[in-house]
Order: structure tokens, then C-alpha cells, then sequence
């Protein structure tokens, strides 16, 4: 993020906001965990491809690449559906039937989004254990306040970029009270390339 939170320009097109120190570490990452997850509105405004580059990791693996999609409004020729691939909806559909890499999973509703508890718990009976969720900051929001995420890890540049409305780290509904704050603890600190990299963990 932005020295003021922000993730993305004000029209929430992508910005590069890693340095090439913190891009390596998070394909690194990725290649730790058993998937990697982001939310339908991360897939039509950036559609990443959510790999791991050889680049920064010499024999890199690909977990499994997870979509929150409660309409199933993924384009066909979206970039995040080369390779394992699971979609997860509330919706029934017959989409993507005919592509082996691709599995579509219907889950309960909450709110008019997929439920995150059944989502869970539908992906850990798949041997999915550990995820690495990347955003953007609605799915991330969810994650915090529904007690799902474990570790934050946030790098932090030296950049202002303003805008009322600019996409942040944690966006979503917010909470409503002071007593509903979530706090965290500061594991550690490192300055990386011309940022800092701040690595927290949810206070149980």
C-alpha cells in the first residue's frame, strides 16, 4: 500500500506499488501455500494470472488459484483460469464443464456473497490448508472481520496518492463501533527496497 493506504489509482486501475525486493518475496509466498485467493473484482479490473515466476523462484509449483465469484461473472478468457483453477459461487451453472482445470463449487450465501465459513470448509475437505489471500480490499475486509485471517502482511512504500474513493487495504462495510476494532499485534518490521515491510498478526 501507499504511505496513506491506498492500493490502486483512484479509478482503481493497478498500480505498481512493490518494489522489485517485495515482488520476489511475495511469489515466494505463493509458492508456500496451497492456494492463492482473490475476489472477482480483482480478476475484472487487473486479470492476473496469480502464478509464480520462475523469475523469482526456481522450481515453482502454482498452487491452486481460488476465485470468489457468487454471480460466476468470470470472462472465459480471464488470465487466472490457465491452470488449477477453483471458482467459488452460489450460483448453479454449467460453465467451465468442459475445461478439466477448472471446478466450480457452489456454496451457501451470506449477504449475497459465498458464505466463507462453508467456502472454507468445502476447500479444506479438498486438502486446501493453507491460502494466501491477496485481495483485493473488500475480500481482505471480510477475511479480518469474520476472524479467518490469521497473519497481515502489508508493505508499505513511500508514496501518497490521495482520493476519497481509492481502493484501500481494508475496505468492505468497516466497523460501526469502537468496540468492534479489530486489533493486532506488530511481529516485525524490515525496511525492503524503498519500502518497509510490516508483518502483524491478529490479536485472538
Amino acid at each position: 500500500m501507499s504511505a496513506d493506504g491506498k492500493i490502486a489509482l483512484p479509478d482503481k486501475k493497478q498500480l505498481r506499488i512493490s518494489s522489485e525486493e517485495d515482488i520476489k518475496r511475495v511469489h515466494r509466498l505463493r509458492n508456500s501455500v496451497d492456494a492463492i485467493l482473490v475476489g472477482i473484482g480483482t480478476i475484472l479490473t487487473d486479470n492476473p494470472k496469480l502464478t509464480v515466476k520462475k523469475k523469482y523462484v526456481k522450481k515453482p509449483k502454482n498452487p491452486v488459484k481460488v476465485i470468489l465469484d457468487s454471480k460466476c461473472q468470470i470472462p472465459d478468457d480471464a488470465n487466472a483460469l490457465r491452470g488449477k483453477t477453483i471458482i467459488l459461487t452460489t450460483t448453479s451453472t454449467n460453465r467451465f464443464k468442459d475445461r478439466k482445470n477448472v471446478e466450480i463449487i457452489k456454496c451457501k450465501s451470506k449477504k449475497g456473497f459465498v458464505d466463507l465459513e462453508d467456502a472454507l470448509s468445502k476447500l479444506s475437505k479438498k486438502g486446501i490448508k493453507s491460502i494466501l489471500v491477496e485481495g483485493g480490499g473488500t475480500v481482505i475486509w471480510s477475511f479480518i472481520k469474520s476472524g479467518y485471517a490469521d497473519d497481515i502482511y502489508i508493505y508499505m512504500n513511500p508514496m501518497i496518492i490521495g482520493g476519497k474513493d481509492t481502493p484501500t487495504v481494508a475496505d468492505g462495510e468497516g466497523i460501526k463501533s469502537s468496540r468492534e476494532i479489530i486489533k493486532l499485534d506488530l511481529v516485525s518490521y524490515k525496511k525492503l527496497g524503498d519500502g518497509v515491510l510490516f508483518h502483524y498478526r491478529i490479536k485472538q
